[in-house]
Formats: C-alpha cells, structure tokens, sequence
C-alpha cells in the first residue's frame, strides 16, 4: 500500500498474532503517513528472527504514532508494555478506541503528548525499552530532534526502528553509536533495524 496522501482516510491491516488480518481505518489527517502494509510485515520478519517470535517481554515505544500500525501490531503479537505516543488527539482516541474493542490493557497504551517533550519524563521515570520505533512527519527533522534521548531509553540489546524520506542524512544515529542492521527502500522512504555499536 502507498502512504497515503495529505487529508486522505484509508485502512491499514495487522499481519499477525491474534487480530491479524483485522483491518484497521486510518482517519483524514494533514501529515498522517502510515507504514505500507508491506514495509510492516517485513519489518516484523526482521523483529521475529531476532526475538523467536517473542514479544510478550518486551518493552515497545512506538513514538509518532500515527495511526498506531507498529503498536498495534506488537499487542496482537503478545506484547503488554507497549507505548504509543502523538500529539494528535483525534489519532489517539481511536487508537484507544481499537484498543478496547480489543479488550486489551498495557502497560502504556496510546497516550496524546510531544515525544520530544515526553522523553525527559520517561527517561527520570528510568524506563527502558527493548524496541523504539521512530517514523516521524517528513520534512520537519524530528529524527535528529529525538536521537540525543535514544542511549538513555535503551539498553545495550534494544533495537531502533527507524522510517525516513529516502533523502534523508542518519549521521545523527551512527555519530550516537548505533549501527544499521537491515535495511530496505521504496520510492518514498527509507527504513531500517538499528543497534548499538559493539
């Protein structure tokens, strides 16, 4: 599926564990880029060779998280500590809504904030997690904004995910010391599996 166009609504799949196949909509908004379905699933094959197919005891930040594809999908995977973070409310809310529908509690569920401005609290609270996800708005830098927080909210086995314009300089990440695992390509983005240098 293509990223969707500025203001135009569509519909996301998830591609496995328990609410795969469901098909997820994704609301009418300015910016509002979700993963191509199969971006995601190729992502998930890199995740599930590293983890054993194993979520279940990981801690996830999907940061700008959009229409939630990569949380959601990490929930219907078996994780239970995963965070969804945008400042749009109207995402987030259904984000929450699918949630519930779900019948489905984390520990972090979909919260409306800043991630720039909500990584300093997370990182006093001394949370730590085993996958961040960051695929932020084009256009706007967010990537490099963010990397300076990535060390403090990871430990030495956590794993970057990170979708970007296919023009885009990832100096900030390698000058941080972390390593491009994998990566793949479309006519749009460029997306990777991050990890720390050894």
């Amino acid at each position: 599926m293509a990223a969707l166009k500025h203001n135009q609504a569509g519909k996301i799949r998830i591609i496995g564990g328990t609410h795969r196949r469901q098909m997820i909509s994704v609301i009418a908004h300015q910016g509002l880029r979700p993963s191509a379905d199969r971006v995601r699933e190729t992502v998930f094959n890199w995740m599930n060779h590293q983890w054993g197919g194993v979520f279940a005891d990981k801690a996830i930040l999907d940061a700008f998280t959009g229409s939630g594809a990569f949380g959601l999908e990490c929930i219907s995977r078996g994780a239970t500590d995963v965070l969804m973070v945008d400042n749009h409310a109207a995402a987030i809310t259904q984000i929450q809504q699918i949630l519930k529908n779900w019948g489905v509690q984390t520990n972090g569920g979909a919260t409306q904030a800043d991630v720039l401005a909500l990584c300093p609290a997370l990182i006093a609270q001394g949370k730590i997690f085993d996958w961040i996800v960051l695929d932020p708005p084009f256009e706007r830098d967010m990537l490099a904004a963010i990397a300076p927080y990535l060390n403090q909210l990871t430990h030495a086995d956590s794993w970057l995910y990170v979708e970007v314009e296919a023009k885009m300089n990832l100096g900030a990440l390698a000058a941080l010391g972390w390593t491009q695992i994998k990566e793949g390509r479309t006519q749009q983005v460029a997306y990777g599996l991050w990890r720390k240098a050894t």
